[in-house]
């Protein structure tokens, strides 16, 4: 195997599962998977060093490397774009291509695009946090963002009011559904990209994190045959995914499910999804007044975000259906609290709500973790735990996400106790007793297994009135 290097398909080799790192002269080293006969590819290989490593970790340092590389490719066509005085879009376009690219290998939900007085500064979100990627001259920025309102079919020549739209990019192999929405501020106008990529979702109960109690709890709530099951928390904490999962596991030939969304995030084969337009009056409400009409088993309202919608929603699901929907609520007793505010009778409430999913998703600790023993104020005693410290593969300690779940079922004492309008102290109570872990003592039982930090622990729950 003494063969030219410029034989070599550096993206094709590593698809098939050997990554070569090389200096300009020759290959320094080989990093191939357990199962790959390194004699079936053709490479310049003399004096190479062959490092074998297990298929995950394989995975793990084709991604590392890919994500690298996307990187430096950011960094020199900036380059080439703050030199060239002609101005020459082309560059812009493969910038904009690298950012996306770079978002989507680095299982990103966000791509922001600010400006400022001096520079356009772009970051990408990153397991829920927000990461600096690049920055380029401020005199770049309207080009920029004009490129990107001509990919989503948006007008480039309105800028004084808020626009929105989506598009899809090809990346390899794959069509990756991206939102679009643009607003004025004071500098110039924001861009923010969503990235919608349902290659990302487990579509399975474990693949979201339900597993024993919380498992056997979500799987008695979808078996009802009619019903309201509301999946709560703030925004960004999984729970379209959440509900996108639960009517995926449902699915079945003899059923009709149907969605009403705003707007339809991942496109699934064998449910019925349909895009609300509030432009041209088509609301929520009146969605759903039309799916009724369509012989409906099982129907997902994307949020609950009035009492119309709520009202016609619980009215739905006393009349046998079952209805899956997202509401903006902190935990699931205030849930109870929430839809009674928005004006919704307890009667309905009582009579259609069959259980409460409230979710967050934290950050997980990176294996270059460190043990600490420290007094937690929020658990009120010594505990041992491990805290974030950061390497070459992590997000300054952090790898991935992991969803944490608090989940309650309405039983006879809880229907009973909102109907008598008792206090969200008296159905919290009530809650525990019936056996609700809340979500406090499940994050406590994550960050004494190692799996997230105190930090995270804080950044989800509110403990101000504690």
């Amino acid at each position: 195997m003494n063969l030219n290097k410029n034989l070599i398909n550096r993206e094709e080799i590593i698809e098939k599962g050997i990554i070569p790192i090389y200096n300009e002269e020759i290959l320094d080293k080989l990093i191939i998977k357990e199962d790959v006969n390194i004699e079936e590819i053709y490479l310049y290989s003399q004096n190479t060093n062959i490092l074998k490593v297990d298929n995950e970790e394989f995975k793990k340092l084709k991604s590392l490397i890919l994500i690298r590389e996307k990187a430096s490719d950011i960094a020199k066509i900036i380059e080439k774009i703050e030199n060239n005085i002609k101005k020459d879009d082309l560059l812009l376009v493969k910038l904009i291509d690298y950012i996306i690219e770079y978002a989507i290998l680095t299982n990103s939900s966000d791509i922001h695009f600010e400006g400022s007085n001096d520079d356009v500064v772009v970051r990408v979100r990153t397991d829920g946090v927000l990461n600096n990627l690049c920055k380029l001259k401020n005199t770049h920025h309207q080009r920029l963002i004009s490129r990107i309102k001509i990919l989503s079919n948006l007008d480039y020549t309105i800028k004084n009011i808020p626009q929105d739209s989506r598009f899809t990019y090809k990346f390899k192999n794959e069509s990756i559904d991206i939102r679009v929405a643009t607003t004025p501020t004071v500098f110039n106008e924001k861009i923010v990209l969503r990235i919608l990529d349902k290659l990302k979702i487990e579509y399975t109960k474990e693949g979201i994190g339900l597993f024993g109690n919380n498992l056997e709890k979500v799987n008695k709530l979808i078996n009802q045959p009619s019903g309201i099951i509301l999946s709560v928390g703030p925004t960004g904490c999984g729970k379209s995914s959440t509900i996108y999962t639960l009517l995926e596991d449902i699915k079945s030939e003899d059923i009709n499910i149907m969605t009403i969304e705003d707007p339809v995030e991942y496109k699934i084969s064998g449910i019925n999804q349909i895009n609300i337009d509030e432009k041209s009056g088509f609301t929520f409400e009146k969605g759903l007044e039309a799916i009724l009409r369509l012989d409906p088993d099982k129907i997902m309202i994307g949020e609950i975000r009035n009492a119309q919608a709520a009202r016609t929603a619980f009215r739905a699901s006393i009349t046998g259906r079952m209805i899956f929907s997202t509401l903006h609520t902190s935990d699931c007793p205030s849930t109870i609290i929430r839809l009674q505010d928005m004006g919704i009778e307890n009667y309905l409430i009582s009579a259609g709500l069959m259980g409460i999913i409230s979710q967050r998703l934290v950050r997980k600790l990176c294996t270059c973790k460190k043990k600490v023993v420290e007094y937690v104020d929020i658990y009120n005693e010594e505990l041992t735990f491990y805290k974030p410290v950061g390497c070459e593969k992590c997000k300054k300690g952090y790898l991935g996400r992991i969803a944490v779940f608090e989940i309650l079922i309405l039983n006879q004492k809880l229907k009973e106790a909102i109907n008598k309008n008792k206090s969200l102290d008296e159905l919290n109570k009530i809650a525990l007793d019936s056996g609700m872990v809340p979500l406090k003592e499940e994050l406590k039982k994550l960050l004494l297994n190692g799996e997230t930090s105190l930090n995270e622990i804080y950044k989800n729950i509110i403990t101000i009135n504690e």
